[in-house]
């Protein structure tokens, strides 16, 4: 499949420097916020904006503080810092309130939304992120980040002599073994910054380490999911960040953790894994069929 591009580049000014939010599709009422992950971009969003908008939608898509054309912010960083400034796209988009899906870390930022600006979203979706990771016994955040992440947090310290390096170390990796496309090629080549040949990743290292401490058990979070005043739907992925078998979020642990949730509904899509939930048209279609039912993507094709 294609790469597909945003129509239009808005920045706007936050403490630490300006932030980047870009439109995919024509200007309607049907309004989608989309935030993406720790160490990714408003590129991550491109098979669901393809899809969506052809049924009329309009995508909006942030590259979150100290990743992709908002890495000049240097801080401060944290959910409630990302709520704030997802409030701020809203204002200068000129919407009230609409759906706000959030993949991975960016789920951790629509829940704590939920809490910070509830009256902005008409509908919270959390893509494989958003309830509290569970940290093992004896383990802190900063031991655990670098096994949940893997290479996505590894290659922050590298650099590269051009692009066609950068998409290299990124074509073997076992999250994509479904195939690679232009839409990944997009994806990487986007992430990439600097001149040759010390090339880096746009995501600002300092800022995945601050964020990170917010996904385990950080107050915001859990007291926003137990003070809930309208229904989320969290979407889990059955395989993980490397297409292993154990997922981010195993299917005992996270139904053990809604308990405490009783407003968040837990659908799970068979066959994905973390990152082509979002990153292969096939499996976001199928996504999008879970959060939008009525769509009826697949039987449209």
């Amino acid at each position: 499949m294609s790469a597909y591009l945003p129509e239009t580049k808005y920045s706007i000014p936050r403490d630490g420097g300006n932030l980047s939010y870009f439109r995919y599709g024509k200007p309607s009422s049907k309004n989608i916020l989309a935030i993406h992950g720790v160490t990714s971009s408003n590129r991550a969003w491109q098979c669901f904006a393809k899809t969506l908008n052809r049924f009329g939608f309009t995508i909006y898509a942030v590259d979150l503080r100290g990743r992709g054309d908002s890495n000049s912010i240097q801080g401060p960083f944290g959910m409630a810092k990302h709520a704030a400034d997802m409030e701020a796209v809203l204002d200068h988009a000129n919407i009230d309130a609409c759906d706000v899906i959030g993949h991975s870390m960016g789920g951790f930022v629509v829940t704590a939304m939920t809490a910070i600006c509830p009256t902005r979203i008409d509908r919270a979706v959390l893509i494989d992120g958003g309830i509290p990771l569970a940290l093992p016994p004896g383990f802190t955040a900063e031991m655990v980040l670098p096994l949940v992440l893997g290479p996505a947090l590894a290659r922050l310290a590298m650099t590269f002599q051009n692009q066609d390096e950068y998409l290299a170390y990124w074509k073997p990796q076992a999250a994509f073994e479904r195939g690679w496309s232009e839409v990944l090629d997009e994806y990487v080549t986007y992430d990439l910054r600097g001149k040759s040949p010390n090339m880096q990743a746009s995501t600002n290292a300092k800022a995945v380490e601050a964020d990170s401490a917010d996904l385990f058990g950080d107050p915001l979070i859990v007291n926003a999911l137990l003070n809930l005043n309208s229904e989320v739907l969290f979407i889990r992925a059955v395989r993980g960040l490397q297409n292993e078998e154990i997922p981010l979020y195993p299917q005992s642990v996270i139904e053990a953790a809604l308990e405490n949730y009783p407003k968040v509904k837990l659908l799970t899509l068979d066959d994905v894994n973390h990152y082509e939930i979002l990153l292969d048209q096939g499996c976001a279609d199928r996504c999008i069929d879970l959060v939008y039912p009525e769509l009826n993507v697949l039987g449209a094709k």
